[in-house]
């Protein structure tokens, strides 16, 4: 039996919605609590937008606002899709420990005392990171086995931000192309040692937007992956060289229309 603690960034996650409930489902997982960040913080705010500016506009319209209704009805591969092949019904996080007796704790920041004494008190063995900002080495160091987090590109090579769209602007997605690294966290930027991976196809008409909703649901399967492997002890972390990848940060809306061109170029020369 492995132990799972859940680290959501809001109570409506789907994302974190959906791994709660397959692990609530799978044999020898049991998940002990839930922590979630209040969105309604000013210093997380001013935070958020100093990195995103007029995107967070955006992220607060689509995660908080549209939720599930901000994705294409009549697409079987996004999240809403997945969540209603597996059964989810729940409508935010709270639900989905209540209906399996969770503890489920809400504060302003992940590092909040009160979910630290939380989790050293369940002991988990592993914590399963959906998002919700940077976590301290206090919080890192609970889980005996870590803090597992699955991260939008292809490490060691593509740490931070934007990570889907800079492999376009370098022109790498012959070579490297854009996938998904389930990873421990530490204290660095995406450093951690390395789960296991998946790379992700680029098909004829995508765009950046509908690549990364495709994204999504493999986010959630690769994350399962990982804590059966780990349960199942199949898994073996490896070890990330600092020298053999560099840390991306947000991207300027002119380069990323750069991206979206490049995208368009390279998916002329697909078969």
């Amino acid at each position: 039996m492995i132990r799972i603690a859940l680290l959501s960034p809001i109570h409506n996650s789907l994302y974190s919605r959906l791994v709660a409930h397959l692990v609530s489902r799978e044999s020898g997982m049991q998940l002990v609590c839930a922590v979630v960040r209040t969105p309604w913080d000013l210093k997380r705010i001013r935070s958020e937008m100093a990195r995103d500016g007029v995107r967070l506009l955006k992220k607060v319209q689509q995660k908080l606002v549209l939720g599930d209704r901000a994705y294409p009805q009549a697409d079987d591969e996004t999240l809403p899709a997945f969540a209603k092949r597996v059964g989810l019904i729940e409508k935010n996080l709270g639900e989905v420990c209540q209906s399996h007796a969770i503890p489920c704790l809400t504060v302003t920041d992940h590092n909040d005392p009160r979910a630290l004494e939380l989790l050293k008190n369940l002991n988990p063995d592993v914590i399963a990171f959906t998002g919700g900002g940077l976590l301290r080495k206090e919080l890192l160091s609970i889980p005996r086995l870590g803090v597992l987090n699955c991260h939008s590109g292809l490490l060691p090579l593509y740490r931070g931000m934007d990570v889907v769209e800079w492999p376009m602007v370098e022109g790498k997605l012959q070579e490297i192309g854009v996938g998904l690294t389930l990873h421990f966290m530490d204290a660095g930027v995406d450093t951690g040692p390395i789960l296991l991976q998946r790379r992700v196809e680029i098909r004829r008409g995508d765009t950046i937007t509908a690549l990364r909703r495709r994204m999504e649901p493999m986010m959630v399967e690769v994350m399962l992956e990982g804590l059966r492997g780990l349960r199942d002890q199949t898994l073996t972390p490896k070890t990330q060289k600092a020298e053999d990848g560099r840390q991306y940060f947000v991207m300027h809306p002119r380069i990323k229309a750069c991206a979206e061109k490049r995208l368009k170029q390279f998916e002329e020369k697909l078969p």
